[in-house]
């Protein structure tokens, strides 16, 4: 029994180790130190308990907070652990289970963060309480107080930030992990931070805009008379301006070019500038980071790029930002603020940044290039959109808070009622976004009367620049952010209309998808294709055929990468087009044997009327054979690659096998001399000793007589892919003694990835001593004699001594064979 209760015990022991973790420990310690800090915060209203002694305000918040946020960085370095090996696999390999985690993603965060921020803005509300314990004295929303006496409110801006940084923990490893799938042009992981996001030109240009601009505001803003001055001067130049700003975007690019032109020339003549980048493009640079930092980090923060529900997030974490911005005492309400615009400014580029990578998968018909920086996780439209929206409250809030803080900013209009604060401020928000340029200031033009409750100060210039201020920023939203969002729209129509004309075969990344997931429907646990959804790819194909363009359903490209989208739908609607239409898809060897298994099926049975049915190749028909030579070559180049003449390729056995399927058919057929010399190509270059034999079948004679044992061999090793309908003999020869000549060159080659001539089969130096014998009176012969001498194969340590009937085959005289 003893034995048997200790080994229990060891195995418990284990069981426990097995599931312990530094994370469990660490949430589970962060708890009960959170737990103790409430329990202290209660401790003063717990029956027949003395408030004077038992308050320990401080330490019971620092438990409270250091608890929380300790558990909560722990659970996010959990969750990381769990979903760090699914995000670093490609998005094409992930598996069913990895799928889920990574539409799990953080959501678990954010939601503690929804919590944690919903608390806050109780706290804040509830300040103003004078019977709230332990703290009767806490009041967030007073300005007196908060002077007074700022260390509660710092301590409460603390902990809104504390709030964010497990998520921007967790957001952080996310980017640096998904960066390592988009390897820049050198093979590395791409760099978190671009430096090519902003251009020095438009940052320059850019920079002079509002410079002018500025100087403009403030000159317009210290003048006395403002309305005579700006009206004697600057009705004349604004016209000027405009045009001027119109005809200098022509210059642009020129201005651009002479600029880099200059560097180039600087950098040549001497390398001064090689330990940094120079000073015109440094602004840019610095411009570029923190764009990136907007784009990859902040973003995020708003919920936005999580999967499920990123317009709840977005609305959950906003609102509360909101309102403590207009609940906390001024200037402090202009810290939640500022989050919350930072937010729509990083969803506002993101946005721009996934539209620029739509555009370029569109060019390249690829979602896996290195110059896709974002992805196409979510378009971020909708998200970008309503973080806009609320920057139509954030912009009025942060005016109130301007206005407590500098009070002769802004001064009330006399009989309007400003006791409502947040109702005024709107209002005269309001009235501003009636003089924004999308509403050309109607309401003056039509002298409709706009009261507004509150009115720049005339005293006071800060009132008139920050006006302006929130002006210009609704012209920027409302032109530059609606104004897309109808132009991708249009854009989407466009696309829609001219795939149904078949003026083109595939769409933008995230048109894509939806095209696949409407028209694929769920009947019975399978995926089936809807009628709608099949009658327009039919028209679509009917139209393709009227305008002579190829009738593919979808590009085929496209359609490669579909097979492995990890929507279940996409996948299915591509799988039905491959099914349907006979598409060759796929990688480059599944392509290959698509094609080879066209190539074998494409014959039809013709009925004689004086005689038996007889099979008819497809491939007999020119028309045919011209419709099919452009995937053949197209297949060939993917195979041979963008090195095909450094790097071997590793075909396999069964690649060998399909090529030498495709020269059965299409090899004696002249316009297909350029495919079988890649083909050659191929072989040379392939380190499968089966490519050998599929050279020697393109130059051994087809006569069993005198070439038994080879023929033998090449029957053994190639199978049907040399033999006819009835079995007999009739590999791809190529009867051209200089095409034979390249075949003993490619021989040469494919002897190289043998890697030591001591691993070399010795069949190969036994073949070139027979081809260069019996090529004694062809112009092939001194290729097969530079090969055989290059390889050393007349070398006795190499070659074994040929059989007595081998070696008397091959003395046989020359003039028995008419080798042309």
């Amino acid at each position: 029994m003893g034995r048997k209760g200790t080994a229990a015990n060891g195995g418990n022991t284990d069981f426990l180790r097995s599931k312990w973790s530094w994370s469990a420990t660490a949430i589970f310690c962060g708890l009960t130190l959170a737990a103790t800090g409430g329990f202290l915060l209660a401790a003063p209203f717990l029956p027949d308990a003395d408030p004077a002694t038992t308050r320990a305000d401080w330490l019971a918040l620092a438990c409270l907070i250091t608890g929380l946020f300790t558990a909560n960085m722990a659970r996010m370095l959990q969750i990381w652990g769990r979903l760090k090996p699914a995000l670093s696999k490609h998005p094409m390999k992930r598996l069913p289970n990895d799928q889920i985690l990574v539409r799990r993603g953080f959501r678990e965060l954010f939601y503690w963060l929804i919590v944690a921020l919903s608390a806050l803005t109780s706290v804040a509300y509830l300040s103003t309480s004078k019977d709230i314990r332990p703290w009767p004295e806490l009041n967030l929303v007073d300005v007196a107080s908060s002077t007074s006496n700022p260390v509660p409110i710092f301590t409460f801006l603390t902990i809104l930030a504390l709030a964010f940084l497990p998520v921007s923990g967790a957001n952080y490893l996310q980017a640096r992990t998904e960066l390592k799938h988009r390897p820049n042009e050198l093979g590395k992981p791409t760099k978190l931070f671009r430096d090519d996001a902003v251009s020095p030109a438009s940052f320059w240009i850019s920079f002079i805009l509002i410079g002018a601009i500025v100087l403009l505001a403030n000159w317009a803003a210290g003048a006395k008379d403002t309305g005579s001055a700006l009206s004697g001067v600057l009705t004349f130049w604004i016209t000027f301006i405009v045009i001027a700003l119109f005809v200098g975007f022509i210059f642009v690019p020129h201005i651009s070019r002479f600029i880099i032109g200059q560097k180039e020339r600087r950098d040549a003549q001497a390398r001064v500038l090689a330990a940094g980048p120079p000073p015109f493009s440094a602004p840019a640079t610095l411009a570029s980071w923190m764009d990136s930092g907007l784009v990859r980090l902040v973003a995020p923060l708003s919920g936005a790029t999580q999967k499920g529900v990123p317009h709840l997030l977005v609305v959950l974490i906003m609102l509360p930002l909101t309102a403590l911005g207009f609940a906390l005492a001024t200037p402090w309400g202009l810290v939640p603020i500022a989050i919350g615009m930072l937010l729509v400014a990083g969803l506002g580029r993101r946005w721009a940044w996934v539209e620029e990578d739509r555009e370029t998968a569109s060019r390249l018909l690829k979602t896996d290039a290195r110059e896709i920086h974002i992805g196409f996780d979510n378009d971020l439209k909708d998200e970008a959109l309503l973080g806009y929206a609320f920057l139509f409250v954030l912009v009025p809030l942060s005016l109130h808070q301007l206005w407590g803080w500098q009070r002769d900013a802004f001064v009330p209009v006399e009989g309007a009622d400003v006791s409502n604060a947040f109702v005024a401020w709107l209002s005269f928000f309001g009235a501003e976004l009636a003089k924004a340029v999308p509403f050309v200031d109607w309401w003056e033009i039509y002298q409709v009367d706009l009261k507004r409750p509150i009115e720049p100060s005339e005293n006071n210039a800060l009132g008139k620049h920050l006006t302006f201020l929130s002006r210009a920023m609704v012209d920027l939203v409302i032109m530059a952010a609606l104004f897309q969002a109808i132009g991708i729209w249009q854009r989407n129509r466009t696309q829609q209309r001219l795939y149904d004309s078949g003026q083109i075969d595939v769409f933008d990344p995230f048109l894509e998808e939806q095209f696949f997931s409407e028209g694929i429907q769920s009947v019975d646990n399978t995926y089936q294709p809807s009628l709608r959804f099949e009658e327009r790819v039919q028209k679509h194909l009917e139209r393709r055929s009227v305008l002579g363009l190829p009738e593919t359903p979808y590009n085929e490209r496209r359609l490669t990468d579909l097979l492995e989208h990890p929507e279940e739908k996409v996948r299915a609607g591509a799988e039905w087009m491959v099914t349907m239409f006979d598409v060759i898809v796929g990688k480059p060897s599944r392509k290959l044997e698509l094609l080879a298994d066209r190539w074998d099926g494409s014959w039809l049975v013709i009925q004689r009327s004086n005689g038996p049915a007889a099979r008819e190749y497809m491939h007999t028909n020119p028309e045919w054979r011209r419709q099919q030579k452009p995937r053949i070559e197209g297949v060939l180049e993917e195979l041979l690659g963008s090195d095909r003449e450094t790097l071997p390729k590793t075909l396999s056995d069964l690649d060998i096998l399909n090529l030498m399927r495709l020269l059965r058919h299409c090899g004696d057929y002249a316009e297909f001399h350029y495919v079988r010399t890649e083909i050659v190509e191929l072989f040379a270059q392939a380190t499968a000793p089966l490519a050998f034999w599929a050279l020697v079948a393109q130059t051994c004679p087809s006569k069993e007589a005198k070439f038994g044992r080879w023929i033998s061999e090449i029957r053994k090793h190639l199978g049907t892919t040399v033999t006819d309908e009835k079995n007999a003999y009739t590999p791809p020869y190529f009867s051209m003694q200089d095409d034979r000549a390249l075949c003993y060159a490619a021989i040469a080659e494919h002897a190289l990835a043998y890697g030591e001539s001591s691993s070399m089969p010795c069949e190969v130096c036994e073949y070139l001593d027979l081809m260069r014998k019996i090529e004694a009176k062809t112009k092939a012969r001194p290729a097969a004699q530079a090969v055989y001498e290059g390889l050393s194969c007349n070398s006795a340590e190499i070659c074994n001594s040929l059989p007595q009937h081998e070696a008397e085959l091959l003395e046989i005289d020359d003039e028995e064979f008419e080798l042309t």
